[in-house]
């Protein structure tokens, strides 16, 4: 009976790891034919070029993973999968790059300069939007900063101060190749229809975890009821 617990309870990890990966990925692809974004979105003139939904969704959960650790860990995955002619343009703090050590370089000099800048930095996803028939996935991301100073370093009830936390927030185009490569990021302002596309694709994989959720436990149900009911 321990064997069987301890068999079932590792294998229930190795599936809901399968499941935390591909969350979303071919089951709500096939939804999104159906999913209409809101307002007009004309990322690229190349639609017949455009690369598979699927592929669409697996570079979006790498950009999930990768967005909390830009800050302070390796983003190495992320830029593997860059072109080496990757082109960057950041529109909210005008910058632009081109290829893929610039990329790394700022990369570095942003985590160097936020590190020195503040003893709190926090780099969080917010959702994304994936469309079918586009090349690009829009990735919102927030900016949480404690406003430094020396009097921060104090506790607050020494310098009778509330911490105040500096909070930016933006989108990022990422526009992929037929083969899932990274062709060019833009770095610019959230829209009300980044927000609604979000919420709506949120909502799909949810749903699609929701649904791996029941038929794990179908399955497992089913191998129970196999090994004491047979």
């Amino acid at each position: 009976m321990h064997e069987f617990r301890q068999r079932d309870a590792n294998e229930k990890v190795s599936r809901m790891n399968l499941v935390s990966r591909a969350a979303g990925v071919l089951p709500v692809a096939s939804r999104l034919a159906s999913f209409q974004p809101a307002g007009i979105r004309n990322f690229s003139d190349q639609k017949k070029n455009s690369p598979a939904t699927s592929t669409l969704l697996k570079v979006d959960w790498l950009l999930q993973k990768i967005i909390p650790l830009v800050l302070k860990s390796n983003v190495r995955d992320f830029i593997d999968i860059c072109k080496e002619d990757v082109q960057f343009d950041d529109r909210i703090f005008s910058k632009k790059l081109n290829g893929r050590t610039q990329l790394m370089s700022h990369i570095a000099k942003v985590r160097m300069y936020y590190r020195y800048l503040s003893p709190f930095n926090k780099v969080e996803w917010i959702g994304s939007c994936v469309y079918e028939n586009e090349d690009v996935i829009v990735v919102l991301w927030r900016l949480t900063t404690l406003d430094s100073s020396f009097m921060t370093y104090f506790p607050s009830f020494i310098t009778k101060k509330e911490n105040k936390m500096i909070v930016k927030e933006g989108a990022l185009d990422v526009r992929i190749d037929q083969e899932g490569h990274v062709l060019n990021i833009v770095n610019r302002a959230i829209t009300a229809s980044d927000r609604e596309g979000a919420k709506s694709l949120a909502k799909l994989k949810e749903q699609q975890y929701q649904e791996e959720l029941k038929h794990e436990e179908k399955e497992m149900r089913k191998e129970f009821d196999r090994q004491y009911h047979s």
